[in-house]
């Protein structure tokens, strides 16, 4: 049996349900998988210092480390930089359901105006969060944008970064 490529109009349906129906599995494995982890703080003195003093800040982390980022964050109202892509509407939604706003553009696409409105939420009291190596790469490469949005805001940059170390659980003696 010959199957055809899918029809224009069934792609944009399976698109759409795919934005509809994600959001709410995708937080809630984030968070599950959260549950499973046991996270240490290193370093978060010079953010919670920022923060005390009420300042803001521009968080920065490499797009491989995107996933968990949510729980890194330092603050009650932060803004993020997301591209116009397909996986950034995913992203989007997912990203809301932890109560984050997100700001659309990419060097690529809007960023001139995605730049204009960072700094207007910068100065509703806004932090950041960038991936400045993008999704597009080159990876971990800092491109210009979150520089530039550093210079014009007067926010801070703060690098952050997440690592997993590989740890087996044993279960009553069956796994080691």
């Amino acid at each position: 049996m010959i199957t055809q490529p899918a029809t224009p109009f069934r792609k944009r349906l399976k698109r759409a349900v795919l934005l509809r129906l994600a959001p709410f599995p995708g937080a809630l494995f984030i968070r599950l998988l959260r549950r499973t982890l046991k996270i240490k703080m290193v370093g978060e003195g010079a953010v919670k210092e920022i923060k005390a003093g009420g300042g803001q800040y521009i968080m920065a982390f490499w797009h491989g480390t995107l996933l968990l980022m949510v729980y890194a964050y330092i603050g009650k109202k932060l803004t993020f930089l997301v591209s116009w892509h397909r996986d950034g509407e995913l992203i989007t939604r997912i990203m809301n359901r932890f109560g984050m706003d997100p700001t659309r553009g990419s060097t690529s696409k809007g960023g001139l105006r995605a730049l204009h409105a960072l700094l207007k939420k910068a100065k509703q009291g806004y932090d950041i969060a960038f991936t400045p190596d993008g999704p597009k790469g080159p990876a971990r490469v800092v491109q210009m944008g979150v520089v530039q949005t550093a210079r014009l805001s007067g926010l801070p940059i703060v690098p952050i970064g997440m690592a997993a170390l590989k740890k087996k659980l044993c279960a009553h003696g069956i796994l080691s």
